[in-house]
């Protein structure tokens, strides 16, 4: 699988070409959630990248160009999210859909993506537009799938199986996050419960003949 991560801010990646591009969406990450610290003030954020592939553009190995965004897990209207999937659909939110959308029904949907660069010169996707005509479903080069950090944590096989293949940077970024660590912490407690458990179940509990002032914990 050929991937171009474009607002990786390292490596040597072919940047994918500035302007107006029409793509697809392959894949779906759920990163999780994480302090972060914007213009001095921090915030617990849900993160979700959304990567497309170019369909109107290739690399020199001939695989087309691959580019994500990062967004807030949210479809707030002040949400980039929200903002780029009504510009995509053309559409507004019913208010059924507001209280629960699935994400997944964009992998395989065209779009135009207007790209430009950061500071450092990586290549950004800086709005997501509806292709004329409208989106359509095709099929891409690279694999179409959406991560679940919620079925990863539980220790679903094939979420484990997307994982692997992630960035590195992005395998730390799911398991730094909130969820991941309750899950860890979670994991701790129950061993250290079966633990004492384990050592104390041998051990009558004392008759109040055996205890003693002295014995009582407080």
């Amino acid at each position: 699988m050929a991937l171009t991560i474009s607002e990786s801010g390292g490596g040597n990646f072919e940047q994918a070409p500035t302007g107006m591009h029409n793509a697809t969406c392959y894949r779906l990450v759920d990163v999780g959630t994480h302090n972060e610290t914007f213009e001095g003030e921090t915030k617990k954020r849900h993160s979700i990248f959304i990567y497309w592939e170019l369909n109107d553009a290739k690399m020199e190995d001939g695989q087309p160009f691959s580019i994500m965004r990062q967004y807030t897990l949210s479809l707030n209207e002040k949400s980039a999210l929200y903002k780029d999937l009504c510009a995509w659909r053309k559409k507004q939110f019913t208010p059924e859909e507001l209280q629960g959308f699935d994400l997944t029904k964009i992998l395989g949907l065209t779009c135009d993506l207007d790209i430009g660069e950061t500071k450092n010169g990586n290549s950004k996707v800086v709005n997501v537009y509806a292709p004329d005509g409208g989106a359509k479903r095709q099929p891409t080069v690279n694999e179409q799938v959406a991560f679940d950090i919620d079925e990863y944590i539980a220790g679903n096989k094939d979420m484990i199986g997307v994982w692997v293949e992630l960035p590195a940077w992005i395998q730390t970024k799911i398991d730094e996050s909130f969820e991941a660590k309750a899950k860890d912490n979670s994991a701790t407690e129950s061993k250290d419960f079966e633990s004492l458990e384990s050592l104390n179940k041998d051990k009558p509990f004392p008759s109040d003949e055996e205890l003693k002032d002295d014995d009582l914990p407080f």
